[in-house]
């Protein structure tokens, strides 16, 4: 009964909880990771394990929670910077200026680097580390592409380069811009960010809200999970952009109804992310049943 009640109360928390500093990069991608991993088949968590385990980083380990923070986790090497391109993709929206068609967004972006992430690790690559390390941009970027403000860039003529992606677009209070305002999921779990390595509180409630947000969003009602398009997924994303991350006025504060409804776009698409990427990961490693 307690175990339920916690549930119940968790469920709740989704939607009640007041805006406090927790990142998409951190309790928001666990969580993706997390509903992605209790969804792969036997032979494909197996994988998923023996490859995880490979990874390390400034003393870090990983594992099927933790792995969706480790291409975060490495921003903090220089050498990693080429890499900061591939978290986003940059959709342009035309607020007050006219359609510029010479817009271009980068090459090298989110979208880019899941097809060229998944289709090489189909392949394999004959090497556990590198295909460990294309299993670690997966799972992280399959979580940035869900974000709305990861496939949108608002040009206007303040800024005609764009904003990137709401960071270029000011709030009052903390968050202070609308990038950081929904990379924190809109508050939707509290800001909460378990500290690493977990502890099993930490995995207890993680688990916890995973299993609430699937119960809010169970794959068998929500069958758009089963698009497999990566661009897709980012149009998705950019059409949130346009239709809700962005109809507050600049240097405003979120209202509660613009909370509420971000916070339950953030659930949802952290929702979609997990079944999706599980579904990738299933595609790669089908299900070997012995005498197969």
């Amino acid at each position: 009964m307690r175990k339920i009640a916690r549930v119940l109360f968790l469920s709740l928390a989704l939607f009640t909880l007041p805006s406090a500093a927790f990142a998409w990069a951190e309790t928001g991608h666990m969580l993706i990771s997390l509903i992605a991993y209790q969804r792969l088949n036997p032979t494909a968590k197996a994988r998923v394990d023996t490859l995880t385990k490979t990874i390390r980083f400034a003393g870090k380990t990983y594992d099927g929670t933790t792995l969706g923070v480790w291409m975060d986790d490495i921003k903090a090497d220089s050498m990693h910077d080429d890499m900061r391109v591939w978290h986003y993709i940059d959709i342009p929206i035309f607020d007050g200026v006219p359609v510029d068609p010479a817009f271009k967004y980068d090459d090298e972006n989110v979208v880019a680097r899941i097809k060229w992430a998944t289709e090489t690790l189909r392949k394999g690559t004959g090497s556990d580390k590198h295909d460990a390390e294309l299993l670690g941009y997966l799972f992280h970027l399959v979580g940035d592409v869900h974000q709305p403000l990861h496939s949108a860039t608002r040009v206007t003529a303040k800024n005609p380069k764009g904003d990137a992606g709401g960071n270029g677009f000011k709030l009052a209070g903390v968050p202070d811009n609308l990038h950081w305002y929904w990379d924190d999921a809109a508050g939707a779990f509290n800001f909460w960010s378990p500290q690493r390595p977990l502890n099993d509180r930490d995995r207890r409630l993680l688990e916890d809200f995973a299993r609430a947000l699937t119960a809010e969003f169970p794959a068998d009602k929500n069958p758009e999970w089963q698009e497999t398009d990566p661009g897709k997924w980012a149009q998705e994303s950019h059409v949130l952009a346009a239709t809700v991350a962005y109809t507050l006025p600049e240097n405003s504060t979120p209202t509660d109804e613009y909370n509420a409804r971000a916070r339950a776009i953030a659930r949802k698409r952290i929702t979609l992310a997990g079944y999706r990427l599980a579904q990738i990961i299933n595609s790669i490693y089908p299900e070997i049943k012995p005498g197969e």
